[in-house]
């Protein structure tokens, strides 16, 4: 089911023994375009921690009670990692604050998970060697907040920007950028296929796609208010005139 990021974001955690937490963001790879992370936001107001779950350790959404769910206790979720063990490239320099709001940097001790342990998790973050891993490794990560506000660039110039994501709660992979073109002619919001997202500039804050401005402007108007329904999707790849991703993956099958 395809679901909008900033409705999960609400979304609580449910442990085994009780709620914990409440999802905050999304940390995904830029070329596949799969959440590698989840980030959790724990404890209370004054002593507030932000931890990393996997997707593979969620069973579950549960939209009627708002919750996702895991099979661990929580006392293993206060034990994942740290969510400064993996960094998105763009929130390793201080000038790309802006865009990540009302994000405060976290202290707190790194606790590392089974998984994250025998990968080596322990090694200090102060170690040259654990920096230049963990900087190889999150080369491509990105932070669903950040890139919720960058730029769109067609071919042939700026067209809106990106305030959302629709993802498939399945592969746990985001299918659709929502795309607000207000800001040229008669704009309106317009779900872009991220497959179709050439690449992800933080030092612009820019994303570019091989559309013109032209198609994207008139490409079927979405409405959040509405579910996204399997006719929906069809008549925007007709619109583009491409194969949708459920036919192209029986093509590849």
């Amino acid at each position: 089911m395809l679901r909008r990021i900033r409705d999960l974001e609400a979304y609580k955690l449910h442990a085994t023994d009780g709620d914990i937490g409440h999802l905050d963001e999304f940390y995904f790879e830029d070329r596949s375009w799969r959440i590698r992370y989840f980030v959790v936001e724990i404890g209370t107001w004054l002593h507030s921690k932000r931890v990393l779950i996997a997707p593979s350790a969620i069973t579950g959404v549960d939209k009627a009670n708002r919750a996702i769910q895991t099979p661990f206790t929580i006392e293993q979720v206060q034990q994942s990692a740290d969510v400064r063990t993996h960094k998105p490239v763009a929130l390793q320099h201080s000038r790309d604050y802006y865009l990540y709001l009302g994000w405060p940097y976290y202290l707190g001790l790194d606790a590392a998970n089974a998984a994250g342990s025998e990968a080596g998790a322990r090694q200090s973050t102060d170690t040259p060697p654990s920096e230049s891993f963990q900087t190889t490794a999150d080369a491509n990560l990105r932070s669903s907040k950040v890139v919720g506000h960058y730029h769109i660039m067609a071919v042939d110039g700026e067209i809106g920007h990106i305030e959302d994501f629709m993802v498939d709660d399945e592969m746990w992979t985001l299918r659709y950028a929502v795309a607000d073109t207000r800001n040229w002619r008669s704009g309106k919001k317009i779900l872009l296929p991220t497959d179709w997202i050439l690449w992800v500039s933080w030092a612009e804050s820019n994303a570019y796609v091989s559309l013109t401005k032209q198609l994207i402007a008139t490409a079927p108007e979405y409405d959040s208010q509405k579910p996204l329904t399997r006719e929906f999707e069809t008549k925007l790849y007709n619109h583009y005139k491409r194969l949708p991703y459920w036919e192209d993956r029986k093509a590849v099958g």
